[in-house]
């Protein structure tokens, strides 16, 4: 199964939520794929997102992109 990356992605905005860190932000789509390529995975995103949290990388790692769900993009809970 290939994972989902920024060019699979259409929206405008990029919405990631980690709950037990009580982190939120809202990313602009464009910027992040001139900054980081189209290709870069939501996996990998995630882990970059979560900077500065002990359970980056992890299993424990709650960091989720609502906007994958609203558009029917599915993720692997971990790679």
């Amino acid at each position: 199964m290939r994972l989902p990356t920024l060019r699979d992605f259409r929206g405008d905005k990029i919405d990631m939520v980690c709950h037990r860190c009580d982190r939120y932000g809202s990313y602009d789509r464009e910027e992040l794929v001139k900054k980081l390529g189209a290709t870069t995975e939501f996996v990998e995103l995630r882990r970059i997102m979560a900077i500065g949290c002990d359970r980056r990388g992890t299993d424990q790692c709650e960091a989720k992109f609502p906007c994958l769900l609203a558009a029917n993009i599915l993720i692997e809970a971990s790679k």
